[in-house]
């Protein structure tokens, strides 16, 4: 039989899309794209954004907000689905690039049907879907992301999946480019500074595996790249968010970590028998790749992060918990899918029955995705606040601030572990729960409406950190009394510039000085007289 799949390039640029396709992703305003395109779009002039407390604090990925900022001025918001896309398929062909020159592999494009039918039903919207009405568990999501609910691709454009620039790291480092490897591993640091760890960690592999070739000089070149790229983004951070005291900076620190983040940061609470099994998964990748010129450029990192969070732990330190020693794991994991696939896909020949079963394969997951998409399976997010949206984002002013019902869940309780909640209906904040409760979170983006705090959407500067809690504990305390009348809280709505109340329907309201201007089967919008 000829070969099915002519011209190799063509052959994964397709295989690309199709995984594309089959992964999805979210409809914009989703999760934390609510933080991190908020001052791109501000600066853009979007809505009345700039008005936004949030908006005018300082920015943690000024490169990433500029590139919105500037996809927004020339063509919209459609761009930054098209960037995504553009993300997905180049995940995928990083993968492919990487696993192709492995020992004993035959890159050929039978091969590359294989490895793609088996990659992207691991990543493939509609068996994560199907595990989620089986089990109740995105369990297929453990196959790409890491440990701690940190992640490269995600569900859509944010800074975090610039974190498939350490994927490609990997493939040109695997495909003897060791100087692009470093580019693109501190690349991603440019855009998203949490990544300045793991890119130094891959840099470090990558001098380690060359030196111990004999090859000082590519070494050194390696080094001197990835510090050239990344000491701006060093200098940014250093300069522009620099401890105000060690006191608020330290208290800065533990809010983000054990309030904020916990469930990132804090070992305790994600670290548990699924944890456990992704590293054996890591620790799998590693051995079939012994033998590979990745070998070293993955085992430095993976032992560099395990004694830096074993340091963590001992120490209980904030702020190496806020560096994520663990977020190499985000690479690590995806890796050992592409060995362990490859190691499954080159072990026996790719017959005619074989070839239509990874065919089928990839149709169904391609096919799945789509209708995903098609029918709203996925990412979804509270329906009963469209109508309050919609009212809002038609007669918001320039001058005007909404208050919003806001108050810190117990994200730092509740079972250990970390889950995927993309294709679970909306989540709510319940006893035991360590969940993030989804409502009103787009409000800002959907609107173009600034407002007064969220919990979901924080800043990083120290002292704007305590501002963010303060805000907070101040809106829980109004929203905590029926009786808006109460001495004192006019006076200081309209010293916090607040001119508009968001009340959900079932909580009662007493006032004199709210004045209703909305009302919906789920919330009242009130102004303040």
């Amino acid at each position: 039989m000829p070969n099915p799949i002519p011209g190799r390039p063509l052959v994964v640029l397709a295989l690309a899309a199709g995984f594309a396709l089959a992964h999805t992703q979210s409809p914009l305003f989703y999760s934390n794209q609510n933080q991190y395109l908020l001052h791109g779009l501000a600066d853009a002039g979007y809505g009345h954004l700039r008005h936004d407390w949030l908006a005018t604090t300082k920015d943690p990925t000024p490169v990433f907000s500029a590139g919105v900022a500037a996809a927004y001025r020339g063509a919209g918001l459609w761009p930054l689905q098209g960037a995504f896309l553009v993300l997905l398929m180049g995940y995928f062909a990083s993968a492919w690039w990487l696993v192709s020159p492995l020992p004993g592999v035959t890159p050929s494009s039978r091969t590359a049907l294989g490895f793609a039918a088996l990659f992207t039903a691991a990543h493939a919207a509609i068996f994560r879907l199907f595990s989620v009405w089986l089990t109740g568990v995105d369990y297929p999501w453990f196959l790409q992301a890491g440990l701690a609910g940190q992640y490269v691709l995600g569900p859509g454009l944010q800074p975090s999946a610039l974190g498939v620039l350490l994927v490609g790291s990997l493939a040109a480092f695997a495909n003897g480019r060791p100087h692009l490897a470093a580019a693109l591993a501190a690349g991603s640091a440019v855009l998203h500074a949490t990544y300045l760890l793991p890119a130094a960690l891959l840099a470090l592999g990558y001098m380690t595996a060359l030196g111990r070739s004999g090859q000082w000089r590519a070494a050194a070149g390696v080094g001197a790249v990835a510090l050239s790229v990344a000491l701006p983004v060093v200098v940014y951070t250093l300069v522009v968010f620099p401890p105000s005291s060690a006191g608020v900076f330290a208290e800065s620190q533990q809010i983000l970590a054990e309030v904020r983040i916990p469930h990132h940061a804090v070992v305790g609470r994600w670290l548990d028998g699924v944890a456990v099994l992704q590293l054996g998964w890591v620790a799998l990748g590693l051995f079939l790749l012994r033998t590979s010129r990745l070998f070293l450029p993955l085992l430095i990192p993976a032992v560099g992060a395990l004694v830096l969070t074993l340091v963590q732990v001992g120490t209980g330190d904030h702020t190496l918990a806020l560096l994520f020693p663990w977020r190499v794991s985000a690479v690590l994991v995806p890796v050992a899918t592409a060995a362990v696939v490859i190691n499954i896909v080159n072990r026996r020949t790719i017959g005619l029955m074989e070839y239509w079963m990874f065919v089928a394969l990839l149709v169904a997951a391609v096919a799945g995705g789509v209708a995903i998409m098609a029918l709203g399976l996925g990412y979804r997010m509270n329906e009963d606040e469209r109508a309050v949206l919609e009212y809002v984002r038609n007669n918001a002013g320039p001058d005007d601030v909404y208050l919003i019902p806001t108050r810190i869940p117990q994200v730092g309780t509740g079972p250990r572990g970390s889950v995927s909640t993309s294709f679970t209906p909306p989540p709510r904040p319940k006893p035991g729960s360590n969940l993030i409760p989804v409502d009103l979170q787009r409000f800002r983006l959907a609107t173009g409406a600034p407002i007064y705090v969220d919990f979901k959407s924080v800043p990083y500067a120290d002292v704007e950190v305590l501002e963010w809690r303060r805000r907070v504990r101040r809106v829980e305390a109004w929203y905590d009394e029926p009786d808006w009348d109460r001495a004192g809280v006019r006076d200081q709505l309209r010293a916090e510039g607040i001119t508009h109340v968001l009340v959900p329907r079932a909580q009662a309201v007493r006032t004199t000085f709210l004045e209703p201007v909305h009302a919906d089967d789920a919330y009242t919008v009130y102004r303040v007289k």
